[in-house]
């Protein structure tokens, strides 16, 4: 071995790759054949189980198998890389469907020239400190140029309430919400009486996590666990805080309120999300209608 300190360094800093072939096939049993089949697996392999009760039932709550094929439509699919290959590998897919547009307006701001600073939040508050909610709630009041959410689950209606009067004011305001918890999102606004496809300042798009291909061609998707704001640009928050009763009233989070330079990451980030978000059915059909 060498003894070069350069490259006994390069060894430090070295670590080993943590994919196993093994793990990725027992996932591939559990999508084909469930829990049952997952855990013969296990036992075949004299390998510990390496899910979680809670990601074993997602899992096999929401794989989605692959359409029923035709024998000629088989034979002629035997010649794809895909069927022949490990259920390893992966092919990037490039969509020809554009990148949409942030319609509503975007300002530009010269992140680079503003100095960086960071304020911590906490639920339940310091002495002396406003509440998270109170934050961002004053911060959607304050905004003059573009409100951007990125939320998993968005129930409060307090919050909601605020981004309504925002879009009134002609703020615009999008908001990006995981594909898992839309329908709890358009039932509280329509507890509130708010039509979406009428707030014309206003989009609301979903976005899924990363997608799982599995080797026999069903697959399954992650959620979109950020959770995050951009307020004009110029402030970011984010951290653990969910638009929900319960973060306001019994869980214990965090969040980070940031301004200047650092901004730009996040406003690079939402950009990326909004590119791969798409419009959610129940309301691409409205604005259809009343376009």
């Amino acid at each position: 071995p060498s003894k070069d300190p350069e490259s006994q360094t390069q060894g430090q800093d070295y670590i080993k790759p943590h994919y196993k072939e093994s793990y990725r096939l027992a996932i591939d049993r559990l999508v084909e054949g469930g829990s049952k089949a997952y855990q013969e697996f296990l036992k075949e392999e004299r390998i510990g189980s390496f899910l979680s009760e809670e990601e074993l039932i997602f899992i096999t709550t929401n794989k989605e198998e692959l359409p029923p094929q035709s024998q000629t439509e088989e034979i002629n699919d035997t010649s794809d890389q895909s069927v022949q290959s490990s259920s390893g590998t992966y092919w990037p897919i490039n969509s020809d469907v554009e990148t949409p547009n942030l319609d509503l307006g975007w300002p530009e701001v010269m992140h680079e020239r503003l100095q960086t600073n960071i304020d911590l939040l906490y639920h339940p508050p310091r002495p002396n400190k406003p509440t998270i909610k109170e934050v961002i709630r004053r911060n959607i009041q304050e905004a003059k140029q573009v409100i951007a959410i990125v939320m998993d689950k968005f129930t409060d209606v307090d919050i909601f309430k605020e981004t309504v009067d925002a879009c009134i004011r002609g703020v615009p305001v999008y908001v990006l919400l995981d594909d898992f918890h839309l329908k709890c999102f358009l039932k509280m606004a329509e507890n509130q009486d708010v039509k979406l496809q009428q707030l014309r300042v206003s989009l609301v798009r979903t976005v899924k996590g990363q997608n799982y291909p599995c080797r026999s061609g069903a697959k399954f998707n992650g959620a979109m666990e950020q959770k995050f704001l951009l307020f004009d640009c110029h402030t970011a928050i984010y951290g653990s805080y969910s638009f929900t009763w319960s973060f306001e009233k019994i869980n214990l989070s965090m969040v980070q309120v940031i301004s200047g330079h650092l901004v730009k990451s996040y406003d690079e980030e939402f950009r990326t999300l909004y590119a791969r978000s798409t419009v959610p059915l129940e309301l691409y059909l409205c604005w259809s209608f009343l376009a």
